[in-house]
C-alpha cells in the first residue's frame, strides 16, 4: 500500500510536470511567433531591430562601432545601404524627404555620435542642414531623385556633390547647370503625364 501510495505521488508529479512543460512550450511558441511577426515593425533607439541584426553580422561595421570611428561607421553604415532602408522603414511615417534625412541623421547622431557632412549641431543638440543645402537644394535634389539622376549627396570640402545611381560623383553645381529646377518639374510632369 505504501508502494501505490509513492508511486501515485511519483506519477502526480510527473503528470504535472509535463502540464507545466506543455505550458511552459506553447507560451514560447507563442511569442516567438509574435516577435517574429512583429520583428519588422520592432526598433531599438528608433533603428529597426532588423537593421541591427544586419549591421551587427558585418564585421567592419561592428569594430568601428564599438572602437568609436564615428566617420569609419558612418561610411560603413553608408556602403551596406543602412540609411537608406532606415528612410525606407520611416518614409510612410514622414513623406516630406527633407524631414525624413535630417530625422534620420538625427537618429544616426544619438546611436552613433557621428554629426554627418551636410548638418551641424545647434545649441538644443539637434542636427540642422548647412547653408549650402537650401531649400532649393533639396527641391532639385527631390526632382533628380525621382528622374533616376541621382541617388545621394554629399559635402565634400565644402561643396555639394550629386552622386549617381551608378555611383558616379558630379559637383551639384555642374548637375544643376545642367539640368534646371525648371527642367527638372518639366521632366518630372511629362513622366507622370505621357
Amino acid at each position: 500500500m505504501g508502494f501505490r501510495k509513492r508511486n501515485a505521488g511519483t506519477l502526480g508529479q510527473t503528470r504535472g510536470f509535463s502540464i507545466a512543460a506543455t505550458y511552459a512550450a506553447i507560451t514560447l511558441v507563442v511569442a516567438v511567433t509574435w516577435l517574429w511577426s512583429a520583428m519588422p515593425k520592432l526598433t531599438y533607439k528608433g533603428v529597426p531591430v532588423s537593421i541591427l541584426i544586419d549591421f551587427s553580422q558585418d564585421t567592419i561595421a561592428r569594430d568601428a562601432y564599438f572602437a568609436g570611428h564615428k566617420k569609419a561607421l558612418h561610411d560603413r553604415l553608408k556602403e551596406l545601404g543602412i540609411k537608406e532602408k532606415i528612410k525606407d522603414f520611416y518614409r510612410p511615417q514622414i513623406r516630406d524627404e527633407k524631414e525624413l534625412d535630417r530625422y534620420i541623421h538625427q537618429l544616426l547622431y544619438k546611436n552613433t555620435g557621428y554629426v554627418g557632412e551636410a548638418y551641424f549641431l545647434n545649441a538644443q543638440g539637434q542636427l540642422e542642414l548647412k547653408p549650402a543645402i537650401n531649400e532649393s537644394f533639396m527641391h532639385w535634389f527631390e526632382l533628380a531623385k525621382k528622374l533616376n539622376f541621382a541617388s545621394d549627396y554629399e559635402i565634400d570640402h565644402g561643396a555639394v556633390v550629386i552622386i549617381t545611381p551608378d555611383k558616379q560623383r558630379i559637383p551639384y553645381e555642374f548637375m544643376s547647370n545642367l539640368y534646371s529646377i525648371s527642367e527638372l518639374e518639366k521632366l518630372v510632369t511629362i513622366l507622370q503625364n505621357p
